[in-house]
């Protein structure tokens, strides 16, 4: 993964959490970081926001290990920040997104 490839990640982290945030009628809305993670990979290959096709298609794409490490996840919290109204919490062993809408 080049820094190119990583910062088209973080540009459809953005773009799926703004599908998230659309498509529910929750005014909180919490997912863990790993999964959010996930929605944007398959985001990115697949080059589509459905949620429902990209769900179907997590269970059987894993990103690659470049991707899955505590460097680029601070990088996906500080987008996450600057991007939106957001808590993270650490909830068992996890880190989650807290979504707020306005």
């Amino acid at each position: 993964m080049t820094g190119s490839e990583e910062k088209c990640l973080l540009e459809h982290v953005v773009l799926i959490s703004k599908e998230l945030l659309n498509n529910t009628r929750s005014r909180v809305i919490s997912i863990k970081l790993r999964t959010l993670l996930k929605y944007a990979y398959v985001s990115y290959r697949r080059k589509t926001t459905d949620l429902n096709s990209i769900r179907g298609l997590v269970p059987r794409v894993r990103p690659p290990s470049k991707l899955t490490n505590q460097y680029f996840y601070r990088e996906m919290e500080k987008v996450l920040k600057n991007n939106f109204n957001v808590r993270i919490e650490n909830r068992r062993q996890f880190r989650y997104v807290i979504f707020t809408k306005v």
